[in-house]
């Protein structure tokens, strides 16, 4: 499997980046409590804003730290990512270049691309479990 292989280091530190996401995710449940959203007032702009920088910042921790670990993933798929590389500089998007990666190895070497798949819903499922977590916490905290 590759999360045993040369997906540890990748997976390891896709795992150490969650705790920064739950924060922010937690932060920004705990802001949006404290709104209301069905009429606008300018009295409450600091706390509106706070949580949109929490709520923005989730969602761009979330898709660095998931987009940095399937580079990881891919380069060390060695030919696939260099299959993929070569697709990106002649011109075609990254995610064409990606499914047509996926594309060649589902061909050649079926085994390895449903390890990958795996290994990419464990890692989500995991993502999952901690917006739960996020969640209670803030939860707990309001109580």
């Amino acid at each position: 499997m590759l999360i045993f292989n040369e997906g540890q280091r990748p997976l390891l530190e896709f795992l150490r980046n969650l705790t920064p996401q739950v924060l922010l995710a937690t932060t920004a449940l705990l802001l949006w409590a404290n709104l209301d959203f069905s009429r606008f007032d300018f009295s409450n702009w600091l706390p509106t804003l706070a949580f949109f920088l929490c709520a923005g910042l989730f969602c761009l921790a979330f898709l660095a730290n998931t987009n940095q670990f399937l580079d990881a993933i891919l380069e060390n798929l060695g030919l696939y990512a260099r299959f993929a590389r070569r697709q990106r500089a002649g011109g075609m998007s990254p995610r064409r270049a990606t499914f047509a990666a996926f594309g060649v190895m589902f061909r050649h070497r079926p085994t390895l691309l449903l390890d990958f798949i795996g290994t990419v819903v464990i890692v989500n499922m995991g993502l999952v479990a901690i917006a739960f977590a996020a969640f209670n916490a803030a939860r707990s905290a309001w109580r």
